[in-house]
């Protein structure tokens, strides 16, 4: 295929190199500090409602960080309906390190980010020698609006993960295009091999690189610069098993999304609209690369467009298409970025549909650098003896993106500022009043929150996660039956939908009809094995219904797959409680509490456990952050009078008690009033056989 060695080529790749090395470094410099302060505020930023649950806040596998057992799951399993192992392990690396705290988590997408800026300015500088096209490609992508989604969302990862390892591969290919050995082809694959591993988006890394067969690297035919002249069928030969690992990952990914129930089929979505959808979407993005303004992080599909819009996209490409072909000997580069971005998208554009999108800013993350080459040396051959202004304006476009950038990072603070923002800039947006509903909800606006969650419903009566999620809303507002109907349509919709089973298994469980509660949450743990807290509200069905092993093997199934869920830990040590085994209880009310510190309910199981286990001196302090934390909770203030008179303090235990009793009467119950006073009665003789 390559020979061991050849000489290296030491011929520039234009006429002159432009810039020193220290310039390099300068401009490398100015790019970092740039991402750096644009993005600062994300490190104040909240994971979203929008994938970022599944990717790793409600994800058990990623929860649990780094293990053997991540691993393979990592590489053995799906994740919303595709397959991106390294990225999977980039995200539990990050638990591992950071916890659940989103800022650390988007710091280091920024971090990925500027590497891939500058390996973009390394890579366009080494293959094309000049130094001021090179920065404003680098700059484009380090700062262009377009790019904010996948720079600031946790979910995100893989395409700053996989567009820095992409930036890698075209630098490895640009060495070995200079010097062939099977050692830089190598590296080469492997770095390939994790890009595709991180996004198989990635798979048209072989097209593009043919691309810069063409220019800068100029090894088609007699003008190579690398020795020798190349026939094309040489190229693509040499691109082979590159090409064969692509093919390889686009069928496993098609595969695995099709299983999923994420490609739709053509009866779902005829091949017009498609066809439609992905003209005009070309063409948005491009009217978005140079106007960037009204960006959202979900555009509904519309599979009935005007022809006029249509027909008016398919021109603008077909155009462009023959004047870069047409231009093709004097300005090469202008055919290079024009296919750049048009094969890139091919994957994403919706030709084969994968979601409910019809576009996606994300999906222009590595696409828009070809925009960008055509217009920096597009420019540079219209400026040829007007540098100066050249400079400027470059400079002039990059400092209006920042500002762009940093105001849009703004909207991606919080899911309610987001899906505030989208449906500002957006209409017809199912998604956007859902998660904006969501996230109210969760903020205790619900009264604010059910006039989004009907709109979503109008707007997409089909719309299963909405069904589901305003059936809980119902749910909680103690609409049991509309609920109810809610969950059902969901289900018919989506007869795989887990959530729609266990929310369905909560409601049946709030109205006391056990039995069939269970049988829900079977359902769903049917269809998620791994769906941990199905098997923990499935346990505690179990224990009202005082089936105490049961209930027992689900607590331990549900921390199993999720050991740091808190109210599994609290479940589990109750039940051991009820069967003898105090000692395990008391152990698994400490896991509760450490995992849960504000939670008074396992906070307070803790403190008791510990008076019976003969420790009320350790129990205190627990009691008096159930004080704090619960001040209206008679039980706690009950519970540290008998604590504190168990280890001699009197005169607190009696303030304790009375307190308890005041309170109390206070709230109406006067039978618990009269106990506690009784047991001041008998106090000190009632507080050591509390002890005891």
């Amino acid at each position: 295929m390559t020979p061991d060695a050849e000489p290296e080529s030491t011929e520039p790749l234009l006429a002159s190199r432009e810039g020193g090395g220290l310039r390099v470094v300068l401009v490398g410099v100015c790019l970092a500090v740039s991402i750096l302060a644009v993005y600062a505020p994300v490190r104040e930023h909240q994971f979203l409602n929008y994938d970022d649950d599944e990717y790793v806040t409600a994800n058990t596998a990623v929860r649990n960080g780094l293990s053997s057992d991540s691993v393979h799951w990592a590489f053995t399993s799906t994740h919303q309906a595709t397959w991106h192992p390294l990225t999977s392990l980039s995200h539990m690396l990050d638990v591992e390190l950071f916890g659940l705290r989103a800022g650390p988590h988007l710091r280091m997408n920024v971090i990925l980010h500027v590497m891939a800026t500058l390996m973009l300015l390394v890579v366009m500088r080494e293959m094309t020698g000049a130094l001021g096209p090179s920065a404003f490609v680098a700059g484009v992508f380090a700062l262009h609006p377009l790019h904010v989604e996948s720079v600031a969302w946790v979910s995100e990862r893989k395409d700053v993960l996989s567009g820095l390892l992409w930036m890698v591969a075209l630098w490895r290919y640009g060495r070995f295009a200079r010097r062939p050995t099977r050692v830089r082809y190598l590296v080469l694959v492997l770095v390939f091999g994790m890009a595709l591993l991180a996004k198989p988006m990635v798979v048209t890394l072989p097209f593009v690189l043919l691309l810069l067969d063409v220019w800068p690297l100029r090894r088609f035919g007699h003008g190579s610069r690398s020795g020798g002249g190349r026939t094309w069928g040489a190229l693509v030969l040499e691109k082979l098993p590159l090409l064969l690992m692509a093919i390889a990952v686009g069928i496993v990914t098609f595969l695995v999304q099709r299983g999923a129930g994420a490609v739709a089929p053509l009866a779902a979505v005829p091949l017009g609209p498609r066809v439609a959808n992905a003209l005009v979407a070309y063409a948005t993005y491009l009217r978005k690369a140079v106007w960037p303004v009204d960006l959202a992080p979900f555009y509904p599909f519309d599979p009935g467009l005007p022809l006029a819009q249509v027909v008016g996209a398919g021109v603008l490409l077909a155009s462009v298409s023959v004047l870069v072909v047409a231009m093709h000997r004097g300005r090469p580069y202008l055919l290079v970025g024009w296919f750049w971005f048009i094969g890139t998208l091919v994957p994403v554009i919706g030709l084969i549909r994968h979601g409910e999108q019809a576009m996606a800013d994300r999906f222009t993350y590595l696409p828009l650098v070809g925009v960008s080459i055509m217009v920096a040396w597009g420019l540079r051959d219209l400026f040829e003896h007007r540098r100066g202004v050249l400079a400027g304006l470059g400079v002039g476009a990059l400092a209006v993106c920042a500002l762009l950038t940093a105001r849009q990072v703004a909207f991606w603070e919080n899911s309610a500022t987001l899906f505030r923002h989208t449906l500002a800039v957006t209409s017809g947006n199912h998604l956007a009043h859902t998660n904006l509903a969501v996230a109210l909800t969760r903020a205790g606006a619900a009264d604010e929150a059910m006039p989004h969650y009907a709109e979503a419903l109008r707007l997409k009566p089909d719309y299963a996660k909405a069904q589901v999620n305003f059936g809980k809303a119902l749910a909680d507002r103690g609409q049991w039956e509309v609920a109810a109907v809610h969950y059902a349509e969901a289900l018919r919709l989506d007869p795989g939908m887990a959530m729609a089973e266990y929310n369905w298994g909560l409601l049946l469980a709030d109205q006391g009809e056990l039995e069939a509660a269970i049988a829900r949450y079977s359902r769903a743990l049917a269809l998620n094995p791994r769906y941990a807290r199905a098997y923990n509200n499935r346990g505690s069905a179990n224990a009202a219904l005082r089936r105490y092993p049961e209930a027992i093997a689900d607590y331990r199934a549900a921390l199993e797959i999720a050991p740091d869920l808190a109210p599994a830990h609290n479940n589990l040590a109750v039940a051991l409680e009820e069967i003898g085994d105090p000692e395990a209880a008391v152990a698994h009310y400490a896991s509760a509490v450490r995992l849960a510190p504000d939670d008074p309910k396992a906070r307070y199981n803790f403190a008791a456990a510990l008076v019976g286990q003969d420790r009320a001196a350790e129990s205190i302090a627990h009691y008096r952050v159930v004080v704090r934390l619960a001040p209206n909770l008679v039980e706690a203030r009950y519970g540290l009078a008998v604590a504190l008179g168990a280890v001699g303090r009197e005169d607190d235990a009696m303030d304790a008690a009375e307190q308890a009793a005041a309170l109390a009467r206070s709230s109406g119950r006067l039978e618990t009033a009269r106990e506690i006073e009784a047991w001041m009665r008998r106090y000190p003789d009632a507080a050591s056989s509390a002890a005891r």
